[in-house]
């Protein structure tokens, strides 16, 4: 009995236990970072103005962003907050979704089930290592674990209620709510169709289509849905009239020269090998359920008081649950794979966040009743091990060494040399802080989320000195005086980016112009044999901006 009202008091409290998960990671990573993710900084320098979208994505993510940093400012650990948030979110929603679906086995899964699915899938890179990146593949976590757990939550009335479902008021409203997520999730980026399509293999699977309230339920939904993203749309077709907007981008992102064989072998050695690392963690929690299940003295009760009962919890799932809960776990990355192969399609690793959001019931599988406070505990040390000893090596263990990184980038020193200079040229600047900046996305946001003056929300980014990629400028921004900086010696095309991205044609030109210029140049590491970091930095009077 004490055990059973522990377990109680267990459950009641799971939030808390997602919310120090993610407060351990979010803390480990503010004290190792010296700046943000580069999808983090692309946020932070985004969030300028509300857009009905911007050239490389849609909306929502800016949209949530930008009000937050009026309040707090453009700093560092704002994005890595709204991350560790979504992936607290998400993981509610998805240990609701497992309560619901447990259900349905008539009381032959423990009430415990659910904290322990989610927390076996806690593990996996998406929502550790990489759960501080708020970008627009984070940010649709909560989202599309919402778009399940209605999908199924109108599924669950359509089997078990006798009345017909147009009298059931919260039947529609399930679907109504799909709708609204769906079109969130879409509004955050379109890579939600793979989640789409996943949810109408199954609708067609399950031949919910024979049934008319199912498919008005879908219309429904599919009407919310284009209601919520109408302006968004109405947007986006004007940008592609003009040759421009997501779709280019998008366009452009997927396009590869190479062949038909080398893309296959890229799918399946670089998307598909990269996601089983990435998720391999949750062997570890599979490993101890299956130590648990062992040595619990619950589960020796259960099996002896119940022969008959099958011993592992995804057996006891019914059939339909079973086929839900595979589409769930694997369907996105199947959808993803059949994508690449069918039409020879580039398809990148990181689109992946979102795909593993139902892969902790890979635990039922092994599980039996187990000692759950054990388990939790267990899975907490974990963390905060793994939480640790990745910010050592990151941290420490890259600056001793030398090795070079956006995670130990020198961002305020950079931040601090720049503004000295800007200081210096008070005849130029007249006297004025930072209000404007051309440059490339990396190099201008570090000085940005440093600023003394106004924590960066003053300061308006000039991302390229392109009016397009900056849609937020005014005719008194191009007033101010124009701070331009350029990485001294970016890396090659087609390496990854240690520092900044080469500078655009314009921002040369601006370059060029400039009165005053000079090159800062910053230690990386505290290894001296490392080479330091080299910035260009000039500054062109107000009249003399375009």
């Amino acid at each position: 009995m004490l055990e059973k009202v522990k377990n109680q008091k267990l459950l009641k409290n799971a939030w808390q236990i997602f919310l120090l998960i993610a407060c351990i990671w979010f803390f480990t990573t503010l004290l190792i970072r010296n700046a943000p993710e580069w999808d983090n900084m692309e946020e932070l320098v985004w969030a300028s103005s509300f857009e009905w979208g911007y050239q490389k994505h849609p909306p929502l993510p800016s949209w949530i962003m930008f009000p937050l940093t009026m309040v707090f400012g453009k700093v560092i650990w704002l994005p890595f907050a709204l991350g560790f948030t979504s992936v607290v979110f998400s993981k509610w929603i998805v240990y609701n979704l497992y309560i619901k679906i447990c259900k349905q086995s008539r009381d032959l899964i423990p009430s415990y089930a659910p904290l322990v699915f989610v927390l076996s899938g806690s593990l996996i890179l998406y929502y550790t290592v990489r759960g501080g990146d708020y970008n627009h593949n984070s940010m649709q976590l909560w989202s599309i674990a919402a778009m399940f757990y209605f999908y199924y939550s109108a599924w669950v009335i359509e089997r078990n209620t006798e009345f017909d479902t147009l009298q059931n008021k919260t039947y529609f409203f399930f679907w109504i709510l799909m709708g609204l997520f769906t079109g969130l999730a879409l509004l955050s980026k379109y890579s939600a169709v793979v989640q789409i399509i996943v949810l109408l293999v199954h609708f067609l699977f399950e031949k919910r289509f024979l049934k008319k309230n199912a498919l008005l339920g879908l219309f429904i939904s599919i009407g919310v849905c284009l209601l919520i993203m109408s302006p968004h749309l109405y947007w986006l077709y004007e940008q592609t009239s003009f040759g421009q907007g997501p779709l280019f981008y998008a366009r452009e992102s997927l396009t590869d020269s190479s062949t038909y064989v080398t893309k296959l072998i890229d799918l399946f050695n670089g998307f598909l090998l990269t996601q089983v690392l990435r998720v391999s963690p949750v062997f570890i929690a599979i490993y101890l359920l299956i130590k648990l299940s062992k040595n619990s003295d619950e589960s020796k009760q259960v099996l002896e008081s119940q022969k008959d009962l099958k011993i592992t919890w995804w057996q006891r799932f019914p059939q339909k649950d079973r086929v839900f809960l595979i589409f769930f776990a694997l369907g996105p990355t199947f959808v993803a794979l059949l994508i690449g192969i069918l039409f020879g399609q580039k398809i990148e690793a990181k689109w992946a966040v979102t795909f593993y959001l139902g892969i902790g019931i890979l635990g039922a599988m092994v599980a039996r009743e187990i000692d759950v406070i054990k388990f939790v505990k267990k899975i907490l040390w974990l963390h905060l091990i793994f939480a640790i000893g990745y910010g050592l090596i990151v941290g420490p263990g890259a600056d001793y060494l030398g090795k070079q990184g956006r995670g130990n980038f020198p961002s305020k020193k950079l931040s601090e040399e720049i503004n000295l200079r800007w200081q210096e040229n008070s005849a130029i600047t007249h006297g004025e802080p930072i209000g404007l900046i051309a440059g490339d996305t990396w190099i201008i946001g570090n000085v940005i989320i440093n600023d003394p003056v106004s924590q960066g929300r003053n300061i308006k980014a000039w991302i390229d000195a392109n009016d397009l990629e900056s849609p937020w400028l005014t005719d008194v921004d191009r007033k101010k005086p124009l701070l331009i900086l350029m990485d001294y010696a970016p890396t090659p095309s087609g390496k990854w980016w240690r520092g900044g991205h080469p500078p655009s044609a314009k921002v040369m030109e601006l370059y060029a112009k400039a009165p005053v210029k000079g090159v800062a140049s910053i230690p990386w590491t505290s290894n001296k044999n490392a080479p330091p970091l080299k910035v260009q930095w000039a500054i062109l009077p107000s009249m003399e901006v375009p």
